[in-house]
C-alpha cells in the first residue's frame, strides 16, 4: 500500500468536482439535446472515479483496505460505455443501440463489478496480484474487462474519425475536438506501455479520461456541439417529401429514404443491390440517367395505367481528398405540376365551348400533316364546314341554343372520325376537318355521312324543337398542284362558298372552275 499523497488527492478532487460542475451545467442547459444523457453519464462516472480515487489516496479509512479503490471501478467500467454511446449518438448511429448490442454493453459492467466485489471467494478478477494503488496485472475477468473497455473506446474513436474525415465546417471542428480528447486517453496508454508514467505508483488513467470529458464539454460550449449538430437523419431525410438515394462507386444503392421507395416503387430490402437490379422494371435509358452527375432530367414512370413524372437531380459525392465516392440522387415527384402544365397547355389549344382544338393549334398540326404527306407521298384531304343560317338560330332561340348546336356538331364529328383525324373549330360556326391517308373521294363520302346525320338530328331548347343543317367544302392535297396549307384552306373555302350559293345543306368538292 502506497503512503498518503494529499497533493495527488487534491488534484483528483479538483478534477472530479469539475466533472460534477460540467455535468450539472449540461443538465441545466442541454439535457434535451442529442447525446446529452451519455455525456452527463460520462461526467458523473469520471467524477465518481476521481473523487473515490482521491479518497483512497488521502488514506481515508474504509471497511477494507482497498474499499475506496474497489468502488472506483463503478466509474472505471461506466466511462468507456458512456464514451461509446456518446460517439454513436453524435454521429447519428443511435440505431446501433438495440438488442443484443445494448444488452451486452450494459450487462458486462454489472457482471464485472459483481465479480470484483466477490473476488476473495474466487480470485477471478485480481488473481491474488493486488499489491498497490493500481493493478497492471490480474485474473481473466480483469483482462477481459480491459479488452472490452478499450474496444469500446477504439470503436468510438474509429466512428468519430470516419465522421471527421467526411465532415466539413463547424461540425468538423466539433468532432475534431472530441477526437482530441480521446487522443489523450490513447497517449496515456502509450505512456504506460513504454514505462514513463509521470505518477509512479499511481494510476493517471482517471486524469486522461477526465481531460477527454472536459474536451467534450469544451466542444459543447465553444462550438455548441449538441445545438448545431446536424439534424438527425430520421427527422430530416426520413421525413423529406423528396426522394433521396445514395449510390456508391460500384453503382449500388446504399441508402434510400421512404419517399424514394414510394417514387421508385421498390422495397427497403433492396438496399445494397445494384441500380440495374433494383430498377429492373425501368427502361434502360431511365436507369442510365441515375449515372449522370451534375445533371437534372425529367422522365416518366409508368405503373399500369398510371403515369408519374419525376425530376431527377444527381450530384457527385466527394471524399475529403476530393475523390468521387458515389452519387447523391434527389427525386422530386412533379406529377401534379406536370399535369397542371398539361391542363394549361390543353386550355391554350382547345376551344372552351366545344372542347375541340382551336384555330391556332389546328394550323400547327395541319402544317405537320402536310409536311408528312409531302415527304412520304401520302394522301391527305381537308373538309371545311359551316352551319347554315346559324344567325337565325341565335336570333330565334337564343345564344344558349346556338351554343348547344355547336356542341352537338362537335360531338357528332368526334364520334364519326378517327383518332388521327384533326378536327377544329376555326371560329364562330366554322369548323375544319383534316383527314390523313384519305383521298378526295373517301373524304366526300365521310362529309356526306356527317351532313346527313346532322341534318336528321332534332335540337330541343325549352321544348321548342328545330333542325339545323351544314354545308361543306372538300379538297385533296396536291391533286391540283396545291402543296401548302393556305392553298388547301382557300380551295376548301371556295367549295364551301359554292355549297352555300347553290342551296346549302350540301357537300361540294373543289374543282378548278370554282376559282
Amino acid at each position: 500500500m502506497s503512503p498518503p499523497n494529499i497533493t495527488y488527492s487534491a488534484f483528483l478532487i479538483i478534477a472530479g468536482t469539475a466533472c460534477l460542475f460540467i455535468a450539472l451545467l449540461v443538465f441545466q442547459t442541454r439535457r434535451s439535446a442529442t447525446g446529452s444523457f451519455a455525456l452527463i453519464s460520462l461526467l458523473l462516472a469520471l467524477a465518481w472515479w476521481d473523487i473515490t480515487y482521491a479518497i483512497f489516496w488521502a488514506d481515508v479509512p474504509g471497511p477494507t483496505v482497498f474499499f475506496w479503490l474497489d468502488v472506483t471501478y463503478v466509474g472505471v467500467v461506466t466511462a468507456p460505455l458512456a464514451i461509446f454511446v456518446f460517439s454513436l449518438q453524435i454521429t447519428h448511429r443511435s440505431k446501433w443501440l438495440k438488442s443484443p448490442l445494448l444488452t451486452l454493453i450494459c450487462l458486462e459492467p454489472i457482471i464485472v463489478l459483481l465479480i470484483l466485489f466477490t473476488d476473495p471467494s474466487h480470485g477471478l478478477f485480481f488473481a491474488g496480484k493486488r499489491t498497490d494503488a493500481f493493478i497492471q496485472d490480474g485474473g481473466p475477468v480483469f483482462w477481459l474487462n480491459v479488452v472490452f473497455s478499450y474496444s469500446l473506446v477504439l470503436v468510438a474513436t474509429i466512428i468519430l474519425y470516419r465522421t471527421f474525415t467526411r465532415s466539413s465546417g463547424m461540425y468538423r471542428k466539433q468532432i475534431g475536438m472530441v477526437l482530441l480528447g480521446l487522443a489523450v486517453t490513447w497517449l496515456n496508454n502509450i505512456i504506460f506501455v513504454i514505462g514513463i508514467n509521470p505518477l509512479p505508483g499511481a494510476d493517471n488513467t482517471p486524469f486522461s479520461f477526465t481531460i477527454a470529458a472536459l474536451a467534450f464539454a469544451f466542444s459543447l460550449f465553444r462550438y455548441r456541439l449538441l445545438d448545431i449538430i446536424p439534424v438527425a437523419r430520421d427527422v430530416l431525410i426520413e421525413k423529406m417529401t423528396e426522394g433521396v438515394l445514395v449510390i456508391d462507386s460500384q453503382n449500388r444503392i446504399v441508402d434510400m429514404n421512404p419517399a424514394a421507395r414510394n417514387i421508385l416503387d421498390v422495397p427497403a430490402s433492396m438496399l445494397g443491390e445494384s441500380v440495374d437490379k433494383v430498377l429492373s422494371h425501368w427502361r434502360r435509358a431511365d436507369r442510365d440517367t441515375l449515372s449522370m452527375a451534375n445533371t437534372s432530367v425529367v422522365f416518366e414512370l409508368r405503373t399500369g395505367e398510371t403515369i408519374a413524372y419525376v425530376e431527377m437531380r444527381a450530384t457527385p459525392i466527394m471524399d475529403y481528398k476530393d475523390r468521387k465516392v458515389g452519387r447523391l440522387v434527389v427525386l422530386h415527384d412533379i406529377t401534379r405540376l406536370k399535369n397542371t402544365q398539361n391542363e394549361l397547355k390543353l386550355l391554350a389549344t382547345r376551344d372552351s365551348l366545344t372542347g375541340v382544338i382551336n384555330r391556332g393549334h389546328f394550323m400547327e398540326l395541319a402544317e405537320r400533316e402536310i409536311l408528312r404527306a409531302k415527304r412520304y407521298k401520302r394522301k391527305l384531304s381537308l373538309i371545311m364546314m359551316d352551319l347554315d343560317y346559324f344567325k337565325n338560330v341565335n336570333d330565334t332561340y337564343g345564344h344558349q341554343a346556338g351554343d348547344h348546336v355547336l356542341v352537338e356538331l362537335a360531338d357528332l364529328c368526334g364520334h364519326m372520325i378517327r383518332k388521327i383525324d384533326v378536327f377544329a373549330r376555326l371560329g364562330g360556326e366554322e369548323f375544319a376537318l383534316l383527314l390523313p391517308e384519305i383521298d378526295g373521294q373517301a373524304a366526300l363520302q365521310l362529309a356526306e355521312r356527317l351532313r346527313s346525320s346532322f341534318a336528321s338530328m332534332t335540337m330541343d331548347v325549352d321544348s321548342r324543337p328545330f333542325n339545323v343543317t351544314i354545308s361543306m367544302g372538300v379538297t385533296e392535297f396536291e391533286r391540283y398542284g396545291g402543296d401548302r396549307l393556305e392553298e388547301m384552306l382557300h380551295r376548301a373555302d371556295r367549295a364551301l362558298y359554292h355549297a352555300k350559293e347553290t342551296g346549302r345543306n350540301r357537300v361540294v368538292v373543289w374543282e378548278p372552275e370554282l376559282g
